[in-house]
């Protein structure tokens, strides 16, 4: 779920210029946002894609070297990569 929602948060931030960016970097969300909606499906699919966005966002925002609203979207895109690969399953209902 956590994946799903992260994904579809990066489609809905790459379609809208909310933050005056450049377009390439609109380009990147909407892939990384598509990418997401696709590996949500299955729990290690979701963690590799967690794992993806904390080693490319995390790289990214550390090669910006300066603090822009791209460097924040990096570091904020790596800590949602964090958190989804170190989240546990949810137990299954009980019928």
């Amino acid at each position: 779920m956590l994946t799903l929602t992260a994904g579809l948060f990066q489609l809905g931030f790459g379609y809208l210029d909310l933050f005056n960016l450049d377009p390439n970097y609109h380009v990147l969300q909407i892939s990384v946002g598509v990418l997401g909606v696709l590996m949500a499906w299955r729990l290690h699919l979701a963690r590799m894609y967690g794992l993806l966005l904390l080693l490319s966002f995390g790289t990214l925002a550390f090669l910006l070297n300066d603090i822009s609203t791209e460097s924040f979207l990096g570091v904020r895109t790596a800590l949602i990569g964090l958190f989804i690969t170190l989240a546990r399953p949810a137990k299954a209902a009980q019928r």
